[in-house]
């Protein structure tokens, strides 16, 4: 019976990684993997030029109706540069890595204070293992439960928040970018030489923050300006990656699956439009993005629309909605795994 079963299994992954070279096949010859260049210069373009813009009118210390703005278009602007560094991480914008890796100290280090060498870290043990329970680093949380055997073990204040998750969740993702700030500062205390690099542009994003803003507008308002800034980074990037794969298949770590199976089961996409493309960066074709990572963000509209026909022909669930339709998915996973913790 065992014997039958791992036969089972085992065909089961040979026949995901045939799909998976089929698909493949089929999006080169539309050309999904071909390079953006231009596109990726404009929009990398638009993301210093608005950042400067806002900054430089933070430091004239608007009125209360225009430092809003100011802060609002830094925060929106700051996620963008993230999604930026995210796709040269990927080597969608080039295969050079010195390229890549100026890019990501730019957009992400500089811009945003999460240092991408951290960020690299963390997301290269995520796509891998996306929802695996024992492997995924985005599983795992002190104080969120994703799945029952974390919020079986919760203890202190992550039993008390796991215990009413489903509406925290969307309260305390305010803070997400100060949590992400504070763990890059560890990991690259923990790594001290492999991150020199980081090192000397998180400070000069510091300086950027603090200095010029502390002469000119003063310490408190400073300190509240990129305070709320962070606070808005944090409901921004919650509100996009919070839905991505919470409330979807759980993997567990003994689990033969094979590489296309795993990411096409635990991933959800978003809106299709163009708009919805601008504001996810792209990730609201997230399937996509999963299965391919490589592929320019430019190009992964196209690559949905032959994905989709691909899983719909060969009976694959592919699983789409709208984001209020993932918000409310998510929130019901959190509300269920609340019922197990002691």
């Amino acid at each position: 019976m065992r014997e039958r079963r791992m036969m089972a299994v085992s065909r089961d992954v040979r026949h995901g990684e045939r799909l998976h070279r089929m698909l493949v096949a089929e999006l080169s010859g539309a050309g999904c993997f071909r390079p953006a260049a231009a596109r990726t210069a404009a929009y990398g373009a638009f993301i210093l030029a608005s950042y400067a813009a806002a900054y430089a009118a933070l430091l004239t210390g608007p009125g209360v109706a225009a430092r809003a703005l100011a802060i609002f278009v830094l925060a929106f602007i700051s996620v963008q540069a993230g999604f930026l560094s995210h796709e040269a991480g990927h080597g969608a914008i080039t295969r050079d890595r010195r390229v890549a890796d100026l890019l990501g100290q730019v957009f992400h280090t500089l811009l945003t204070a999460l240092c991408y060498s951290y960020f690299r870290h963390i997301h290269r043990l995520h796509h891998p293992h996306c929802n695996d329970r024992g492997r995924d680093p985005d599983m795992q949380s002190e104080f969120v439960s994703m799945y029952l055997q974390s919020a079986l073990t919760k203890t202190g204040l992550g039993r008390l928040i796991s215990r009413h998750q489903g509406v925290l969740i969307w309260i305390l993702i305010g803070l997400q970018g100060f949590t992400l700030k504070i763990d890059s500062l560890q990991f690259l205390r923990r790594n001290p030489r492999s991150t020199r690099v980081d090192q000397c542009v998180v400070l000069l994003h510091y300086a950027l923050w603090l200095v010029p803003p502390v002469l000119l507008l003063g310490a408190a308002d400073a300190l509240l300006n990129y305070a709320l800034m962070t606070v808005l980074i944090g409901f921004y990037t919650g509100m996009i990656f919070v839905v991505n794969h919470v409330g979807t298949r759980v993997i567990e770590p003994d689990e033969s699956i094979s590489f296309f199976q795993q990411e096409i089961s635990v991933t959800r996409n978003l809106g299709a439009s163009r708009l919805h493309d601008f504001v996810f960066g792209g990730v609201n074709n997230h399937i996509e993005h999963h299965l391919f990572p490589s592929m320019p963000t430019a190009r992964l509209r196209s690559a949905r629309r032959i994905t989709r026909a691909f899983c719909g022909r060969h009976g694959i669930a592919y699983r789409e909605m709208s984001w209020f339709a993932a918000a409310r998915e998510v929130t019901r996973h959190f509300n269920a795994m609340s019922a197990f913790v002691p």
